[in-house]
């Protein structure tokens, strides 16, 4: 791989991190990456780990993932040498990802995790957010951590309709 092709490379995952502007796990960017045939796996891995360890990219750890977006100074290189990305990347990416960026705030405005308070004893915690506000929130305290997982797992799966019911319960 050429040094222009690397750069370029590098100049079109910065574009991606700004342009869904929401940090995202290993796992997302990867599975967008690959059905979008941006990238192979092996190539992605390579320039995030490269855009990370030269402080364009940053990692953050929160509920216990690792998630990745822009730094300040991807930002900067992107603003300076972002007319070297082809017309095509940025129309694919626009087309592509806005759906993308949607999906992944809606799932992440719907968060349901769980954690260990001590023995036999786990709490899981439900939520809606709207906006940056928690507009529901509910924390039940269960016997043991396959009750958690699977209360968390039906959350995950249809958080709406749980919520839904939830809301339609309390207010009947």
């Amino acid at each position: 791989m050429s040094g222009n092709k690397i750069a370029q490379d590098k100049l079109k995952l910065l574009y991606i991190l700004k342009h869904i502007d929401t940090p995202l796990t290993n796992s997302e960017l990867t599975n967008f990456i690959l059905e979008n045939d941006v990238f192979d796996y092996f190539t992605l891995q390579y320039l995030l780990g490269d855009l990370c360890d030269s402080g364009f990219a940053v990692p953050n750890f929160k509920n216990g993932h690792e998630y990745y977006s822009i730094a300040p100074a991807g930002s900067n290189a992107l603003e300076m040498f972002g007319e070297k990305l082809p017309e095509y990347f940025i129309n694919q990416v626009e087309q592509n990802f806005s759906s993308l960026k949607m999906e992944i705030r809606k799932h992440r405005e719907l968060i349901g995790h769980y954690y260990k308070r001590k023995e036999d004893e786990y709490i899981v915690s439900l939520q809606v957010m709207e906006n940056g506000s928690v507009i529901f929130s509910l924390s039940i305290n269960v016997p043991d951590e396959g009750i958690a997982k699977h209360i968390c797992e039906k959350w995950n799966i249809s958080p709406e309709e749980i919520f839904s019911s939830i809301i339609k319960t309390l207010t009947s």
